[in-house]
């Protein structure tokens, strides 16, 4: 096919041009411009593009990391040839226009191997009847002048129309490729994840508002191959707002420079409340990335990460959120995953048990895993999981840090008990290989300040995120706990409450140890704030305070030291190493309970101490 390119010719057939202002459905970066509407008594033939059955299956046949979403087409249209050309020389405009009509299929995406609308030009995608959908893209839209992609678009009669100055002659448009999504064979996009997906604005997202705004649905491009994969903006130490994408390598494990240069990137692509919205809702789009770092080779034998710079800056009105992390190996015991399941619009789903070092696809515990393996909870409004689509995604620590992204698993609507793999952070920080092109520290931490977590980065100026941890919450009573305050943004003031603690609170940024006397479980709130923004994060039973068993070993008798008076309703119960219950004798006196164990032979046992919602249990040995 001859490589198409737009070119103008001074013709002069009998035209109206008027002006016509419209506004787009989706908006991907683009700019204030007035497509030139005109109406010409000539016939064009139109570029019809429909859906390829047999490249779908050849396409299918040599990609198989992913459901394939659907497969590009050559643009089989000269568009010097197909287009028509219209001068107006009181206007000193010219506008190039060609019909796009696509059938069986419901969205599709242009591809371009070469985009420079020139200084004065401007590309607008229209409606048949002249209304907006796309731009206007001008040389602002893709500074790079080389590929680039604007989509998914809905399937209709479209107009491509590119109008400039009429004495310019420093553009080159080439558009090479057609994208066709959603079609019979390839039923992927909106609406179609399963029905116990939750939206991402359900009651479980109301924590995970500015997170979410750092996640976006990825339209991946593989030659002719297009699937659908998720991933976040992340920060980096130097908190500059470098436009940095977190996904799984898998995702386009083989695309080409060209390939990630037309790869499109979706944000806030979600529904306005709890509901599955009866019509697709809006979405702000950028097109381009350049890959800095990734694994290779399989993903059992590496963290399947990648990162990518998007080839633009995000920019403000999209309200974007670069998302923190954590490299720490310290195992999530709760959080989130919010993701693009089936390419549909975001959800997010919930895990409330600790993860577990893995190898990819294992069972069992591998402490220096590569992987964390997770199943999710069912919560208020679903179960949420994970589909395809969603790999590459963001896990979500309980301090709203990244330390995951997602491979795999077996987790489905149909099959809730699943587990779900993700590659570790702390692994793709330096761990899969030596140079810079395998590791994600010398991009997040080009200075090697050694920082271990970082919070979010908001593109308000105001921003606060409220985020910490305690060094262990699982203690004695009379122990001290220190915290680790991990809060990010412009903040003035910081209030600590320490439910049960010595002190209550504290105004410190960082505060000093914390003495907890009394057995319980305890919240732990941070707030922190400025002059026009605050944020808090309130744990709740947080801090697990223990009753002081001693002495440990036991010979006959033990005591359990609660600090506090105990109550009537306490219940006691003693297990041997089996599991099978032990008589013993006890007597309460104020905040202490004495135990007899003078019949029990030596051994390993566990008691068991249930007072009204609280329980414990604590190890000991018997010795004779």
């Amino acid at each position: 096919m001859t490589t198409p390119v737009f070119c103008f010719q001074k013709i002069t057939p009998i035209l109206l041009i008027y002006l016509f202002i419209g506004q787009s459905i989706d908006a991907q970066v683009s700019f204030d411009g007035i497509p030139i509407r005109v109406e010409s008594v000539q016939s064009v033939e139109p570029l019809k593009i429909s859906w390829d059955e047999n490249r779908f299956r050849i396409v299918s046949k040599n990609e198989s990391a992913l459901p394939l979403a659907g497969v590009t087409i050559r643009a089989e249209a000269d568009l010097v040839t197909h287009g028509k050309w219209i001068v107006d020389v009181k206007q000193r405009a010219k506008v190039w226009q060609l019909e796009l009509l696509p059938t069986e299929i419901e969205e599709f995406s242009l591809y371009f191997s070469r985009f420079n609308p020139g200084e004065m030009g401007q590309f607008f995608v229209l409606t048949a009847s002249g209304e907006l959908i796309a731009g206007a893209f001008t040389r602002q839209s893709h500074p790079q002048e080389g590929p680039f992609a604007i989509g998914p678009l809905p399937a209709k009669p479209v107009i491509l129309q590119f109008q400039t100055a009429m004495d310019a002659d420093d553009y080159a448009i080439v558009l090479n490729e057609v994208g066709l999504l959603k079609s019979v064979s390839s039923q992927q996009g909106f609406g179609t994840s399963g029905n116990c997906e939750v939206n991402v604005n359900c009651s479980e997202g109301s924590r995970w508002q500015k997170q979410k705004r750092g996640v976006a649905r990825i339209v991946v491009k593989h030659g002719a191959a297009l699937y659908y994969c998720s991933g976040s903006l992340v920060n980096n130490v130097r908190e500059d707002h470098t436009p940095y994408f977190l996904t799984a390598n898998h995702c386009g494990a083989q695309s080409s420079a060209n390939d990630y240069a037309q790869w499109l990137f979706a944000f806030n692509y979600e529904a306005e409340g709890c509901a599955r919205p009866a019509t697709e809702p809006a979405k702000n789009s950028m097109s381009g990335a350049t890959r800095l770092a990734s694994t290779s080779g399989s993903v059992a034998d590496n963290s399947d990460f990648k990162l990518l710079r998007l080839l633009q800056d995000v920019p403000e009105s999209y309200q974007p959120y670069y998302n923190g992390w954590s490299r720490s190996s310290a195992a999530a015991s709760s959080g989130v995953g919010i993701h693009h399941p089936d390419g549909d619009i975001k959800k997010i789903s919930t895990f409330n048990t600790t993860v577990v070092s893995s190898e990819y696809s294992m069972g069992g515990t591998f402490p220096n895993g590569k992987y964390w393996r997770l199943g999710w909870a069912a919560t208020e409004n679903g179960f949420g999981v994970t589909e395809g689509g969603s790999s590459g995604s963001p896990l979500f620590n309980d301090n709203g840090l990244i330390v995951g992204t997602l491979t795999g698993g077996t987790t489905s609507c149909d099959d809730t008990d699943g587990v779900d793999f993700y590659g570790k952070f702390s692994y793709s920080w330096a761990s899969n290989g030596a140079t810079p092109e395998a590791q994600l520290a010398p991009w997040l931490d080009p200075d090697e300040s050694g920082v271990e977590a970082i919070g979010g980065l908001d593109s308000d100026p105001y921003f606060v995120l409220s985020a910490f941890e305690a060094k262990r919450n699982d203690l004695s009573i009379n122990q001290f706990v220190e915290f680790d305050n991990q809060s990010s943004g412009r903040i003035n003031t910081y209030q600590w409450v320490f439910e049960g603690g010595k002190p209550a609170s504290s105004n410190a940024q960082k505060p000093g140890p914390v003495l907890y006397e009394n057995y319980g479980n305890y919240d732990v709130t941070l707030v922190v704030a400025n002059e026009q923004r605050t944020d808090t994060l309130s744990k709740k039973d947080y801090i697990s305070v223990k009753p002081f068993l001693f002495p440990n070993p036991v010979n006959q008798n033990f005591t359990l030291a609660f600090g506090t008076d105990i109550t009537e309703k306490i219940e006691l119960d003693l297990f041997d190493a089996m599991g099978r219950p032990v008589p013993f004798g006890f007597k309460i006196q104020g905040s202490r309970i004495f135990i007899s164990m003078a019949e029990a032979p030596a051994g390993n046992y566990v008691i068991v101490i249930r007072d009204q919602a609280i329980e414990k249990a604590l190890k000991f040995s018997v010795v004779r």
